[in-house]
């Protein structure tokens, strides 16, 4: 069965629609047999981080502004349930005071997410949550791992020539975990998260995927003031990428959107970047 099963999660000529692909990955997520790179844990119980490198130079930024980054590495995929949920089970992870060293008053009682299949993205993660994360994962990893700035998130999503969508110019039907049956976007319409990377047509020049829909992500910086990067202080920080109840309009890779860094929601994720030479 999943050797059958597992390649039909990217089988676009085998299953066009979506819904059929999802419940596919529901399935699998359910049976624990989804174990595609990126999407589970190694087999030393770390999250099993499928890197994808995005080459340094100039890009288009926002309405044309032309940037600069150096090379990075992201990840494939928003971080899943079964990733986040070994931060929550380690016993040197969430519970570790050291990971949340400068944040503000993080809320430390992890609120129960809305869908809690392993190979969905985790939802209901504050921003305080995800810097965690990322503290415990790059000290485990012996790496710089942390949130993207909305730079980083913007030069993956649309490369180097200011793409709207990660795929390309226009909206496409059946592209995206969006809600697309309003505003005749189209016709499909999930209602919730998807095991991530079963929109394989949609992924971004580097091959980048789940940027358009399935959970908005947080960014690294301030939304009023994007130079601010600090841990501390409650602004309200940046999200990106669109989620499974938006429209197409707020799923294209230029769209802001924001919230304190306390918030969750069963629309909120993130994932996580690597600035080191080799992760």
């Amino acid at each position: 069965m999943h050797d059958a099963w597992l390649p039909r999660l990217t089988d676009l000529a085998r299953d066009p629609q979506p819904e059929v692909r999802a419940a596919l990955g529901r399935a699998l997520g359910r049976l624990s047999l989804d174990d595609r790179q990126g999407v589970g844990l190694r087999p030393d119980g770390l999250p099993d981080i499928d890197w994808t490198e995005i080459p340094g130079g100039e890009f288009i930024f926002q309405q044309g502004e032309r940037c600069h980054l150096d090379p990075f590495r992201i990840a494939c995929y928003p971080v899943t349930h079964a990733q986040f949920q070994a931060f929550l089970d380690a016993a040197d992870g969430y519970g570790e005071d050291y990971w949340w060293v400068g944040l503000d008053r993080p809320d430390r009682i992890p609120e129960q997410p809305r869908w809690d299949l392993p190979n969905h993205p985790r939802e209901k993660v504050s921003w305080h949550e995800a810097m965690a994360f990322c503290a415990w994962l790059g000290f485990r990893l012996e790496r710089d791992v942390r949130l993207p700035t909305e730079w980083e998130w913007e030069r993956a999503a649309r490369g180097t020539e200011g793409r709207v969508y990660p795929w390309g110019e226009a909206y496409r039907p059946g592209f995206a975990n969006i809600s697309k049956t309003r505003d005749e976007a189209g016709p499909h319409n999930l209602g919730q998260t998807s095991a991530v990377g079963i929109y394989p047509q949609s992924g971004s020049p580097e091959g980048v995927l789940d940027l358009s829909g399935n959970v908005l992500e947080w960014c690294l910086n301030e939304y009023a003031r994007p130079h601010r990067i600090q841990h501390e202080g409650s602004e309200s920080r940046v999200l990106r990428g669109g989620f499974w109840s938006l429209l197409q309009d707020r799923a294209r890779a230029e769209s802001r959107d924001r919230s304190t860094p306390g918030s969750r929601g069963s629309g909120i994720g993130f994932r996580v970047v690597c600035s080191s030479p080799i992760c």
